[in-house]
């Protein structure tokens, strides 16, 4: 009997053009191959909205779907009264009534044998699923959210901004350890967040990654610039923005030097005016790009700088698919694992970066094997039928216990 599954997203997961995107469309579509009956309930928000007339048609093979707005900007006085109170101002901005009254009648409708909350800003809703269902409660969770904030505080140097982000990370830390407990499994998307979840006991997981389907690669039309390197993501991301700042001053400033005639691409949505400035004869941003996989078959090096963040880096492990050599950091390749000089390239100092950058640009065929290894790494440790075919079947175990 196929396994009824209601998602709970805290966006519609599309367009797929960021990490957090791909990969909970990765989920919808793992679970309906799998035979799954699936159904989504997802905050349309004011920062990511999408009309919903442009929608693929895997949300046609859904049993049901409602997206509902929700405003999720950052208010300034909302965030000044925040203050006054013992509440996670990173979650609060999730939380909308209209959800939890659709929620509700759902749950009164319908039976489901799993609800899936994907991260925790959906947590909110747990009470209200609780009440009105059943159903076994799985969180799947992206990033340990307060070990990104930790990080951040960590690197922040204004003192005023410094006191104020240990503070939002000290309720998120409060919020995300109890909240995790009172879930019936949790779904980590790396090994390093079931390693933490299984250190300090706080719930049992099951390690869902993402996935890579094996695919032919045509490149005979792929206008290959060879003096490259390039940085993806989504640039409202705040660690994302805190590496691309520190490798432009840190390494960017020294390696071109070294490297003339050589292009650091900056792509991504939500490109702050600020990095903009930067633009010259070797660097150019280019802002938000249509086509992940393109983009990426036509540049060379890809650059990874993360000092901050948690979870899995998805635009990294779609890169190794295409046999891409990356470049990050050891946060950068948290979850994924790999072997530094094999199949990744992973320094953590500016002047290293650098070194990387030169080996990269001056031993090619070296470099171009560490992308080819890569290939074979992520095809061998992150199939994407093998881990839903996993996961339905210990999802199966679990509401027959």
């Amino acid at each position: 009997m196929a396994l009824k599954i209601l998602i709970l997203t805290p966006r519609i997961p599309f367009p797929l053009r960021d990490g957090g995107s791909i990969a909970m469309n990765q989920t919808l579509e793992g679970y309906i191959e799998q035979g799954c009956e699936v159904s989504l309930l997802a905050l349309n928000t004011s920062r990511h909205w999408i009309d919903e007339a442009t929608l693929p048609s895997l949300y046609q093979r859904l049993v049901y779907f409602e997206a509902i707005f929700v405003k999720t900007d950052i208010n300034p006085l909302s965030a000044f009264f925040n203050l006054f109170t013992d509440k996670s101002y990173n979650v609060e901005r999730f939380v909308n009534k209209q959800v939890e009254q659709s929620l509700m009648k759902l749950l009164q409708k319908e039976s489901y044998d799993i609800i899936q909350f994907e991260s925790i800003y959906t947590a909110p809703y747990l009470k209200t699923a609780r009440k009105f269902s059943d159903a076994k409660c799985v969180c799947r969770v992206h990033n340990i959210e307060h070990l990104i904030w930790q990080r951040l505080t960590e690197n922040e140097t204004s003192f005023l901004k410094k006191k104020y982000l240990q503070l939002l990370t000290n309720r998120l830390v409060n919020y995300e350890l109890d909240i995790i407990r009172q879930f019936d499994l949790l779904l980590p998307i790396s090994v390093k967040e079931e390693q933490f979840f299984v250190e300090e006991k706080l719930n049992r997981c099951v390690y869902l990654p993402f996935g890579i389907e094996e695919k032919e690669i045509d490149t005979s039309a792929v206008n290959f610039e060879e003096k490259s390197c390039y940085h993806i993501g989504s640039m409202d991301w705040a660690p994302n923005i805190e590496g691309v700042q520190w490798f432009l001053q840190e390494v960017w400033s020294k390696a071109r030097i070294e490297l003339p005639g050589v292009i650091f691409y900056l792509a991504g949505k939500n490109m702050p005016p600020s990095l903009f400035s930067k633009e010259n004869v070797q660097v150019d941003v280019v802002g938000e790009v249509d086509d992940f996989t393109q983009f990426s078959l036509e540049k060379n090096i890809m650059i990874v700088p993360l000092l901050s963040g948690a979870g899995i880096r998805v635009k990294i492990l779609e890169a190794m698919s295409l046999g891409k050599t990356i470049i990050t950091t050891t946060i950068g390749a948290e979850g994924i694992g790999g072997t530094h000089l094999h199949n990744i390239l992973i320094c953590d100092q500016a002047d290293s970066f650098v070194e990387m950058l030169k080996f990269c640009f001056h031993e090619k065929e070296q470099a171009r094997q560490v992308g080819l290894n890569a290939q074979q790494y992520v095809y061998t440790h992150f199939q994407k039928r093998k881990i839903y075919a996993g996961l339905v079947a210990q999802l199966t175990s679990l509401i027959t216990e």
